[in-house]
């Protein structure tokens, strides 16, 4: 890329670039839809100065959604440009509450406090189809079945393991499986409880 060109780039995402968040961390990008036609994605290119890979979170301050990078990043001399989709649901875990020894009483038992329960939201892209490896072509799961991609790092990986459960949209699902084919990202398959 030339060296005008590159500038021309810098300011456009100077001045014209919208404010977001990568990983909860500010920035200006460029953001511009992927295609002209309504499609049953959301999806849109982002092109910033950051580095930016696979599986990173994207809030889009202007719009309030969040987003995850599906594809590769491409790397132009100093710019990074990759494929968003909106995160379309919020996965719930409910975290109970914990007993908590806070003393003892003076026959030596322990007096126990309880902490209330939690309700951890998780961005994710939900659906209820897959690919077909032969076919390469979407296929319905079952009914009672979800598919959901969420960013791959520690706290999703500790809270989305085989037999935990989550909810979405008010149904309780059972985590049936758990892959890691793509870096970056998590594909979990729910089953209705």
């Amino acid at each position: 890329m030339s060296k005008k060109l590159e500038e021309i780039i810098d300011f456009m995402i100077d001045e014209k670039g919208s404010p977001v968040e990568i990983n909860n961390m500010e920035a200006w990008a460029l953001i511009w839809d992927a295609t002209d036609n309504v499609h049953y994605y959301n999806d849109k290119f982002i092109r910033c100065k950051e580095l930016i890979e696979t599986g990173d979170k994207i809030f889009l301050i202007d719009e309030n959604h969040t987003y995850l990078i599906i594809s590769q990043v491409a790397l132009k001399e100093n710019h990074y440009r990759a494929r968003l989709r909106k995160c379309n649901q919020l996965l719930l875990k409910e975290i109970p509450g914990e007993e908590v020894i806070v003393g003892y009483d003076p026959m030596g038992r322990p007096i126990y406090e309880y902490t209330d329960p939690q309700d951890i939201y998780f961005p994710a892209i939900a659906e209820n189809r897959a690919m077909d490896i032969k076919s390469n072509q979407p296929i319905v799961l079952l009914e009672n079945e979800i598919m959901a991609i969420l960013q791959d790092n520690i706290e999703n990986r500790e809270h989305f393991i085989e037999d935990e459960r989550f909810k979405v949209v008010g149904k309780e699902y059972r985590v049936i499986g758990v892959g890691r084919l793509q870096n970056g990202l998590i594909t979990i398959k729910g089953e209705l409880v």
